[in-house]
């Protein structure tokens, strides 16, 4: 299928929304523009629509008011917060052939029943305390729901105390057990992850292997 001029810009502009900030080699690769510099070609005429600045000497850019306006976003603005982080995680969309439910920062919750609590309810009481943990990245594909951590900059014990959310809340899905993705640095990070997730649904891979 052949696009108008508007109907690609509208394209572009919501995946720059969906990931928050891009290079120019990410829409390169996810939309197919062949040459960077036919990509950099292409990103001329999103300018109307987008805020440009740079990161390591390479410009990255993110929407503007008016882009916003056109395609209907209403994300909150901090796109210049935890660059390195953002760009990683839009590496992991790659890696992930760019799935169409991909979502950035979404909480994941449940009720968590005390092991204790032997069954009883009580009528508008609920014995169980709420968890949530703010997951980087969260889809869907073959019915499981695929949850992202990026770990590039976390301290371990963050790291830690974040797993230790998602051992208490992932067992309420019961069959349809979630996949916990961690993507690090360094094998050393990996080995000491993989340690941590050891009753939990999960891979653990470093940024060097989906490169």
């Amino acid at each position: 299928m052949k696009y108008s001029t508007q109907e690609r810009i509208e394209s572009l502009l919501t995946t720059i929304d969906q990931l928050g900030m891009v290079k120019i080699k990410h829409l390169q690769q996810i939309h197919d523009l062949k040459s960077y510099r036919n990509a950099c070609r292409v990103v001329k005429q999103l300018g109307p629509y987008i805020n440009e600045t740079y990161y390591m000497k390479e410009k990255v850019i993110y929407l503007n008011k008016q882009g916003k306006d056109l395609i209907g976003s209403t994300k909150d603005d901090n796109k210049k917060h935890f660059m390195a982080h953002t760009f990683l995680r839009n590496e992991v969309f790659i890696y992930f052939n760019c799935p169409h439910d991909w979502k950035n920062e979404q909480p994941l919750e449940a009720t968590i029943k005390p092991a204790n609590s032997l069954g009883v309810q009580f009528k508008h009481l609920s014995l169980g305390a709420k968890k949530k943990v703010i997951c980087d990245a969260v889809f869907k594909r073959n019915g499981y729901l695929h949850l992202i951590e990026v770990d590039n900059a976390r301290k371990m014990i963050d790291n830690k105390k974040k797993i230790e959310i998602y051992k208490e809340i992932l067992p309420a899905f019961k069959e349809q057990t979630p996949i916990l993705y961690f993507f690090t640095t360094t094998e050393d990070r990996k080995r000491k992850l993989k340690e941590q997730l050891q009753s939990v649904r999960n891979q653990v891979i470093t940024f060097n292997e989906i490169n």
